[in-house]
């Protein structure tokens, strides 16, 4: 191959490349201005089958947290392998008081146990962290109270760990909020054995039962935060 050639092909590749970067941002704006505008709701985006590929891309996830609001919340397609679940969550202070407005930002893996389409678990830079394709934020209602509507999720490939649910939680002046368990974990998940029920309680994480049916279970978790 010559060298015109070669610079070509480069300056196609190029090009190419460019396009498609600003028809994505183009179409995450599109999606930020369908949310302000109440065109459409978070779960009507997340459960898009068309903007899955859009899932794992920062500029994506910073809009789905900018429109954050108290409406129940679907994060997963009518085509999405697994078992549906309903988890509702209540945030409390220590002394049991309804925590309002509170940014809850969650993900998890999928039935196959992975945080991507492509590969399973991610430890490196916090991959599953920042980029895991079933994901979510919603804030707590007046009752301090949100709900999500998902796939149990499995635990990771060629592990014991159960499946569980990553969550983290915000005031609204942006600043942590402690005491938050890190894991919501499910008492019938097939890995929760005795051993791995005691190791999850002293690490602190919850444990729910199923309160609804075996084709519709619901999860209901109590989180008790620290802050006052």
């Amino acid at each position: 191959m010559t060298l015109k050639r070669i610079i070509t092909l480069f300056v196609f590749c190029l090009q190419t490349l460019l396009s498609h970067s600003q028809d994505t941002a183009l179409v995450i704006s599109t999606v930020d201005k369908d949310l302000n505008s109440s065109r459409k709701t978070i779960s009507d985006v997340l459960s898009d089958s068309k903007l899955i590929y859009l899932h794992s891309l920062t500029p994506f996830r910073d809009v789905i947290k900018k429109n954050a609001n108290t409406d129940d919340i679907t994060i997963v397609t009518t085509t999405e392998p697994g078992i549906r679940i309903v988890v509702n969550g209540t945030v409390t202070n220590s002394s049991g008081k309804p925590l309002a407005n509170i940014l809850v930002y969650f993900y998890h893996t999928s039935d196959k146990g992975w945080y991507s389409d492509t590969g399973v678990h991610i430890r490196k830079n916090e991959g599953d962290h920042r980029h895991s394709r079933l994901f979510g934020y919603s804030k707590t209602n007046s009752n301090g109270k949100f709900r999500i509507i998902t796939i149990r999720p499995n635990g990771y490939p060629q592990s014991d760990f159960a499946g569980h649910i990553h969550i983290q939680m915000w005031k609204e002046d942006g600043t942590y909020l402690l005491g938050v368990p890190g894991e919501l974990q499910f008492d019938d998940d097939v890995r929760m054995t005795e051993q791995r029920r005691k190791k999850s309680l002293t690490d602190g994480f919850l444990i729910a039962k199923n309160e609804g049916t075996r084709e519709m279970p619901v999860y209901n978790f109590l989180i008790k935060t620290k802050d006052e």
